[in-house]
């Protein structure tokens, strides 16, 4: 097996930087990682250089690049997606990737560069989407207005169009790839199961948008790791060698769907996790909210943040979020199989019951830590 080493992970404290973090050092304890991150006090993995540098900052990505020499890039930086600011999207997105890709030209040593995209780039995210493959086009405005995804479409477009391009010193064309999981979860998810578990936790896990017959695709967090593994494998391999005439064998240059390869009805999967966390919601206990009343009620709820606060803040209910959480979100992952050889191992009931003992086991944590406080004060 080829070596990553060194390799950068850039979002390296985030809920998938940790976990490739972990899986990279699995396979190869002895690999050199140095972690760009704005925050790199959360998440820390023994035997890892962390770097606290936001990658807009081009002349201290470079400097990194430079000291470090990296074989491999893992591009898993990125904001949260939930919480609007189109500003910063674009700040880190675009200019953030922009500025990973000139490094890694002028560094010279780069063989792989393993981009973390969204499986939205071809989603409007208001419509369904039903197992859709990577023929699907990407969406540019105005049939995708979601900036957030606009801003992502464009760091893939660019990551992918840098494929095999030459260093400016001399050397083989470094290659890249684009991975689009689809909703991923597990232990550390501070984004999509932190909000579900914090609404089941309040009380609203009996609660259904819609007719509840919408679907999914999920993807457990350390399946989505060994996809990211597998690519940066296939593309050092690769590094240096013709691309395949046979369009089903390249993985350089190419986008793939991540999956676990066995969708759920999407309310099926939040009382999964209420269940994972004792929480169970009996079935007569489900209270249907119809579409229309939860979007009226998330476009009145944006309304009044917008007058309150001048378009600063934006409330807990939106109608974006209603959209996603009726609809159905389906994604072929065949390419991945069929090209990577990538097969999930952690189905989603076990991933379901793993990130579920480690929910209750941080809230169990934080009252313990609550109640000593208390006892100090005392």
């Amino acid at each position: 097996m080829p070596s990553l080493s060194p390799a950068i992970v850039t979002g390296g404290c985030g809920f998938i930087g940790f976990h490739l973090l972990s899986g990279i050092l699995a396979e190869d304890p002895n690999c050199e990682i140095h972690v760009i991150d704005i925050f790199t006090n959360r998440n820390r993995v023994p035997g890892v250089t962390y770097h606290t540098v936001d990658i807009s900052d081009a002349a201290a990505v470079d400097a990194i690049f430079q000291a470090a020499k990296p074989t491999s890039i893992f591009h898993v930086a990125c904001p949260d997606s939930m919480v609007v600011n189109d500003a910063l999207f674009t700040r880190v997105n675009i200019n953030g990737a922009r500025n990973l890709l000139a490094s890694a030209r002028k560094c010279g040593t780069v063989k792989a560069f393993i981009n973390t995209s969204t499986s939205s780039v071809i989603h409007d995210n208001v419509s369904d989407l039903v197992n859709a493959d990577e023929t699907w086009p990407v969406l540019q405005y105005p049939a995708q207005k979601r900036v957030y995804t606009l801003t992502k479409a464009v760091a893939e477009t660019e990551i992918l169009a840098a494929n095999r391009s030459q260093p400016l010193h001399g050397g083989g064309g470094m290659l890249t790839v684009s991975l689009r999981p689809g909703s991923c979860f597990g232990p550390r998810d501070t984004v999509m199961m932190a909000n579900i578990v914090a609404s089941i936790r309040a009380g609203q896990g009996k609660y259904q948008i819609g007719d509840g017959r919408n679907i999914y695709s999920f993807t457990y967090i350390s399946n989505c790791v060994d996809a990211h593994l597998l690519a940066a494998h296939a593309l050092v391999n690769a590094y240096g060698k013709p691309r395949p005439s046979q369009k089903d064998k390249r993985v350089d240059g190419e986008a793939f769907h991540i999956t676990n390869d066995e969708d759920w009805l999407f309310w099926d999967f939040q009382r999964g996790i209420a269940k994972a966390i004792g929480m169970p919601v009996k079935q007569e206990e489900i209270k249907v909210v119809p579409v229309w009343v939860a979007l009226l009620m998330a476009y009145i709820a944006e309304w009044i943040t917008w007058v309150r606060t001048l378009g600063k803040e934006q409330p807990k209910i939106t109608a974006e979020a209603v959209y996603l959480v009726s609809h159905h979100r389906t994604l072929n992952g065949d390419k991945a199989k069929r090209v990577l050889g990538y097969q999930p191992k952690v189905s989603m009931q076990e991933g379901l019951d793993i990130a579920g003992r480690w929910f209750v086991d941080e809230e169990m944590k934080a009252k313990g830590l609550e109640e000593e406080r208390k006892g100090r004060v005392v």
